[in-house]
């Protein structure tokens, strides 16, 4: 279980703090807070201590146990400062250690990731740029304020940056390996939508949640992340979305120098006969002209590593047909996923069997978050 030591300063927006403690205990981890003087100007300590597993303030500092500024963070992963008010930034880059608070932070010797939270002119006056440019000269990560209507009221740069950004930033400083750093990963989901008519369509029941969280492992473990998808979601690194074959073909060939390819989509293997405008239905019925669509995993030239992913119902010839896949394709990896009553189009819960030229290994029911990161160390082997 990784330990998060969040320091929280006194800015306005202390209030955002309650929702990251509470992101960050959904996600498992282990959080300790330290508040300081001028939070609790704002807050009271009891509604941390209800979130958070420790705390530590000037009010219950003791030697007696690990409540003071050295001991505090000695278990700590990862220190996040947010919201950092200028007043903290400030005495932080210059040593100013007169609170408890920053000789916490002075004292602190894992990674130190700080998110400010000021009114605009303070952020940007000289003092604090000096300082934030001393902090980053020292290996301090800085999380940058967004622009938007502060609650002076005044609008421009100086807002904490938005609470998933900040979630995802420190679950990928936490979770990310050097083997991913640098890599770029591109990874397709959802189904395709092969058009008909200018109204209807022929697509398929993919709900990309796969393609979601293996984009998301992928990120976290540190590697240069683009989502190619047709169910929109928001993230924070790359997404573009298509609709047709054709428009994901399109976007695969912008790609093909990546490292890896992580072929998720549902891409139909049939396209209709399309017809422009909208076929009226008094034309005594519908006759569909379907021709085979190009395999576009088969096909495109990427340079990478290939991985794919196989469906199928018939269980009795599911791990033939993803060898033969595996072969014809000429694939690294293929993923088979065997349809069932548990794990169907949409569920959150999966069983993948990984295949590659050398062996094969079945996951296990698992839910698709675990088997995005259990697929990625799969791709270390390739």
């Amino acid at each position: 279980m990784k330990t998060i030591l969040l320091a929280i300063s006194g800015s306005i927006a202390f209030y955002k703090s309650y929702e990251l403690i509470s992101l960050f205990k959904k996600e498992g981890f282990r959080v300790k807070v330290l508040l300081s003087n001028g939070l609790l100007k704002f807050a009271s300590r009891l509604s941390f201590e209800a979130l958070a597993d420790e705390l530590l303030c000037e009010a219950n500092e003791s030697w007696q146990n690990y409540n003071n500024h050295i001991a505090f963070s000695k278990d700590a992963d990862i220190v996040l400062f947010a919201p950092a008010s200028v007043n903290s930034i400030n005495k932080l880059a210059n040593g100013i250690s007169d609170t408890l608070f920053i000789q916490t932070l002075m004292a602190a010797k894992a990674p130190l990731i700080i998110a400010p939270a000021a009114n605009s002119a303070m952020y940007l006056h000289f003092s604090t740029q000096k300082s934030l440019q001393i902090l980053k000269q020292n290996g301090v990560k800085i999380i940058e304020p967004i622009y938007k209507k502060l609650a002076c009221k005044d609008e421009g740069i100086g807002a904490l940056a938005e609470i998933e950004d900040i979630f995802h930033f420190i679950k990928r400083e936490l979770f990310k390996e050097e083997f991913f750093c640098g890599k770029s990963v591109i990874v397709s989901g959802g189904g395709t939508k092969e058009k008909i008519d200018d109204v209807r369509c022929i697509s398929n029941f993919s709900s990309g949640k796969m393609a979601k969280e293996l984009a998301f492992a992928f990120y976290y473990l540190g590697a240069d992340v683009v989502l190619l998808s047709s169910v929109e979601f928001k993230t924070p690194f790359q997404f573009l979305a298509f609709e047709s074959s054709k428009d994901l073909k399109a976007l695969l060939k912008r790609f093909e120098e990546g490292d890896f390819l992580i072929m998720c989509a549902a891409v139909s293997d049939f396209v209709p006969k399309y017809q422009k405008g909208k076929i009226k239905k008094s034309e005594a019925g519908l006759n569909l002209e379907l021709n085979l669509n190009e395999d576009l995993l088969k096909t495109c030239k990427f340079k990478g590593k290939k991985i794919g992913f196989k469906m199928e119902l018939d269980a009795q010839n599911a791990l033939k047909n993803a060898e033969l896949s595996l072969k014809e394709k000429k694939l690294d990896m293929v993923c088979l996923n065997v349809l069932g009553e548990k794990n169907h189009f949409g569920a959150d819960f999966n069983e993948l069997i990984f295949i590659t030229q050398d062996e094969s290994a079945r996951s296990g029911f698992k839910s698709k978050k675990v088997l995005a990161f259990e697929l990625a160390k799969m791709c270390q082997k390739l």
